[in-house]
């Protein structure tokens, strides 16, 4: 069984096509993840319409940029996650971006927005779902400050020197299909071992100008095993069971 395990499905315009292909290539679940304010309530909706979609909820950092009301909007946002708090399996897609975001006068308030997004982890025991991007050791040092079960790094292709303490910690680490192309994802997939790695399509976002999908990360488990050096059937029970352990409300 394979499992995606951070998709914006709310965004694609044809869901069941998109669920069709995914389960004909053996991904059996897929972990959609929040973004926007308006998405946590759509998020809800699909996970309830399709029995394959599994909600994730928080506010990415980069919703700072495309709404200037968001710090306004937090507190309904942080009521229906914990109003939903059953029925999601993790707090994400949160996390800080210094790389997309160029405007530093925005920084303090993704931060807040950050900080208020690991505590309500901590307080609902709910793993996250980071996004790092040009942050990281500012995201890395925030992180001990909150006790939270597991954390997961999206597509990771920072600085080896915070992949190293990401390691260290025992974060996991999902991939993405720019693992065909990107030397940064090669060496995250190389670093960590096989008991930190998951699959991630992060569709519908595109790779070498195709529309990311679930279905996708077949392909991304064909090339990690090989450079892991492991059987796909091997690494793909492996990410499994690892996917048991981060995210144990989606089984």
């Amino acid at each position: 069984m394979l499992i995606d395990i951070h998709c914006h499905a709310n965004l694609y315009l044809v869901i069941d096509e998109v669920i069709n292909e995914a389960k004909s290539v053996g991904v059996q679940k897929i972990i959609s993840v929040g973004m926007s304010v308006l998405s946590q309530k759509r998020i809800l909706e699909i996970s309830n319409i399709y029995d394959i979609i599994y909600p994730a909820l928080g506010i990415h950092p980069e919703e700072v940029k495309m709404n200037k009301d968001v710090e306004g909007q937090l507190d309904s946002v942080v009521d229906m996650i914990r109003k939903n708090k059953e029925n999601i399996c993790a707090v994400g897609e949160i996390g800080l971006d210094h790389h997309f975001v160029k405007e530093k006068e925005l920084y303090p308030i993704q931060k807040r927005i950050f900080e208020k997004m690991l505590s309500l982890a901590q307080e609902l025991e709910l793993p996250v779902n980071l996004h790092t991007k040009g942050a990281e050791k500012i995201v890395f040092d925030m992180l001990p400050s909150y006790k939270i079960p597991n954390v997961n790094l999206h597509w990771y292709s920072g600085p080896e020197k915070f992949l190293n303490v990401g390691i260290d910690r025992g974060y996991f680490f999902s991939i993405t299909p720019a693992i065909s192309y990107s030397p940064a994802v090669k060496n995250t997939v190389l670093k960590v071992d096989k008991q930190h790695l998951l699959l991630e399509s992060d569709g519908p976002v595109k790779y070498s100008g195709k529309i990311g999908t679930p279905a996708m990360i077949r392909d991304v488990l064909k090339i990690v095993s090989k450079y892991k050096e492991i059987s796909t059937e091997e690494l793909e029970n492996q990410i499994y069971e690892n996917t048991k352990i981060i995210f144990p409300k989606i089984f």
